[in-house]
């Protein structure tokens, strides 16, 4: 049986959520705060806000800013509802984060794309009815198109891509908007002659990684060369830690850099968690410098949290400790790892 995907994905979570409860916030220019830009709508996007952006310097730059407090309880009841209603239509969900999942979709309706397609019109008007959020949907065959497409339909919109699509799409694809495929792989690929997936053509997964693209990396990018990516659903499980990690593309000490890639690294990972209501029980900030050496460096938490800007500052005070300022050295990579409780 072919695999046929959905990959649903709630439109500026928080900022909707808050523009659903209050109406005067609706079709404003608002952000999510505290003292850190956890979301902002669409209508601050287009100013150019962003996540991670210290609240005060977006006030500050644009004063006609929005600003509703982080309301941890309310975004984990939407998530929660959120996934149950995609459990409504599939068991078979898979959480990318607290408002976004992948749904296989193959045994509904005959398993085609065009019915994957009518489920997730269905799937996005209930969503929109019951719940009161706007939801994108992708629809595909594996996970990157399912991805790519449902951020094509950005914002609140539905894409459905078929077979003849895909086959088109996939060769003209630049590595660059590859799921997973950060700036410092897409260096090292086009240094190699690699910008589309075309491009790949003849090459190996050893030929790869003598260009120093990690291995794991290298599989994946043959595969979508291949069209045999990615499709299956993975249940979630308990973990027992979540991280994100940015590559920084080039060695730098520029402080600004340094602090927003960590404060965007602890956005990610707090999104990461989807519907786990568990809280961080300890903060790892890691960075990884131009010559290969990494560092590992614990935040100090004084009790378990998920309020994302007592966590930027634990990290952000983490981040000072290992003195990257005055290294010789310039920092490539920057992340943040929480450790969770049991369940």
């Amino acid at each position: 049986m072919e695999r046929v995907l959905i990959h649903a994905d709630a439109d500026a979570f928080f900022a909707s959520v808050e523009q659903r409860d209050h109406p005067h916030l609706r079709g404003r220019p608002m952000v999510v705060g505290p003292q850190v830009v956890a979301c902002a709508s669409y209508e601050a996007r287009a100013l150019g806000v962003h996540a991670g952006m210290p609240l005060f310097q977006a006030v500050r730059r644009w004063p006609e800013l929005l600003v509703a407090p982080f309301r941890a309880q309310a975004y984990e009841s939407a998530s929660a509802d959120l996934m149950a209603l995609f459990r409504e239509l599939t068991p078979l969900v898979e959480p990318g984060s607290m408002e976004e999942a992948f749904l296989d979709v193959s045994a509904l309706d005959g398993g085609s794309v065009e019915e994957a397609g009518r489920l997730a019109g269905e799937l996005r008007a209930r969503a929109h009815r019951e719940l009161g959020l706007p939801v994108s949907c992708g629809v595909a065959r594996a996970k990157l198109f399912a991805k790519l497409a449902s951020r094509r339909a950005k914002p609140d919109g539905l894409v459905v891509v078929d077979a003849e699509t895909e086959a088109r799409v996939r060769p003209r694809l630049p590595v660059a908007d590859l799921w997973g495929v950060g700036p410092m792989t897409t260096d090292k690929l086009h240094d190699a002659g690699v910008v589309l997936v075309a491009d790949l053509a003849g090459w190996t997964v050893d030929g790869l990684v003598e260009r120093r693209v990690a291995k794991a990396m290298a599989k994946n990018l043959i595969a979508i060369r291949d069209g045999v990516d990615d499709a299956t659903i993975k249940l979630p499980t308990a973990r027992k830690s979540i991280s994100s990690q940015r590559s920084l593309g080039r060695s730098t000490r520029q402080r600004s850099t340094v602090q927003e890639a960590l404060r965007d690294n602890v956005i990610r990972a707090l999104n990461r968690l989807g519907d786990d209501p568990r809280p961080a029980t300890r903060l790892d900030v890691h960075l990884r410098y131009d010559d290969d050496h990494a560092v590992v460096v614990p935040g100090a938490l004084g009790e378990p949290t998920r309020d994302p800007a007592t966590l930027i500052g634990a990290a952000l005070a983490a981040l000072e400790r290992t003195a990257y300022e005055e290294d010789g050295r310039g920092v490539t990579m920057v992340g943040v790892t929480f450790g969770l409780p049991a369940p």
